[in-house]
């Protein structure tokens, strides 16, 4: 009855909570064990319990998670990591952002925000220091910040019990998550060599196409509908079932889409409407 009522109290949570789309993840005694700084990337070790994390965040990468890394190290160190270990199952295009620096990490949290514009209450943050995790929840609290157990034998079970890691429906947009934002930063970048507003968006070539809504549509629709921090302009939060019942019951449901230039954007707009006498 236990794991019953724990199975149903996590579905509840998945249904009724806004999801988390970042995963920021620490670098030494993390991704790794070890300090690259110290023992160099041929000296850390990716032992069970790091490959288990690695290949856990690359499959949360792989169901429409956005990774990012934050960590106290030189760039160029965690860099040599990357380009001469091929034994981790993460690599360096997993991750669509990162801040390798010496400043406070909640600063860095906040200028990922900023860069991937979306709000700190889409954030996971996971680091083996427990100081780390407690400045983050001061400075960021919207954050969840998860301190790694001390027993690396532990990462498997510690991980697979976070609610917030739980997917309950994935759309062909989700599953291409971290393309479109590479592809976004390819835009910003030609934005900045276009002179004027103009130029950028007649070089972006953009083809947008609005038609009805299917059935294999319904998942992303409702999903669209929760939306919290841009462009809808209703909030009104709608489930698969109501938005068929709505399209059912006389409403219009019609869908955009868009490609430019650098990629597809996906399904990305929905209007639900209602034809009246006047």
């Amino acid at each position: 009855f236990t794991a019953l009522g724990t199975m149903l109290a996590r579905k509840i949570h998945a249904l009724n909570s806004p999801p988390r789309k970042v995963i920021v993840l620490d670098c030494d005694n993390t991704l790794w064990r070890g300090i690259v700084g110290e023992d160099g990337a041929q000296g850390i070790q990716i032992d069970a319990p790091s490959r288990g994390l690695q290949a856990f965040m690359l499959a949360q990468q792989q169901a429409g998670m956005l990774l990012c890394m934050v960590s106290k190290n030189n760039e160029a160190d965690v860099a040599e990591v990357f380009e001469k270990r091929h034994d981790m199952p993460l690599r360096r295009e997993h991750f669509v952002a990162w801040r390798i620096n010496w400043r406070r990490k909640s600063e860095n949290l906040r200028a990922l925000a900023g860069e991937l514009k979306l709000g700190l209450n889409s954030f996971i943050f996971l680091d083996d220091n427990p100081a780390e995790c407690s400045e983050v929840q001061l400075h960021c609290p919207e954050v969840i910040a998860l301190t790694l157990p001390r027993h690396r034998a532990d990462l498997p079970r510690f991980l697979q019990h976070v609610w917030a890691f739980e997917h309950l429906k994935l759309t062909s947009e989700d599953l291409q998550r971290t393309a479109l934002y590479q592809q976004n930063l390819q835009r910003e970048q030609f934005q900045q060599q276009t002179q004027t507003f103009a130029d950028f968006l007649a070089g972006l070539k953009l083809e947008i196409q609005i038609v009805e809504w299917t059935p294999q549509t319904l998942p992303r629709i409702a999903q669209l509908t929760e939306c919290t921090n841009q462009f809808n302009v209703w909030t009104r939060r709608r489930s698969e079932s109501e938005i068929r019942s709505l399209c059912q019951s006389g409403h219009h449901c019609l869908v955009l889409n868009v490609r430019d230039r650098f990629g597809d954007y996906g399904l990305v707009g929905v209007m639900i409407y209602q034809q009246t006498a006047d």
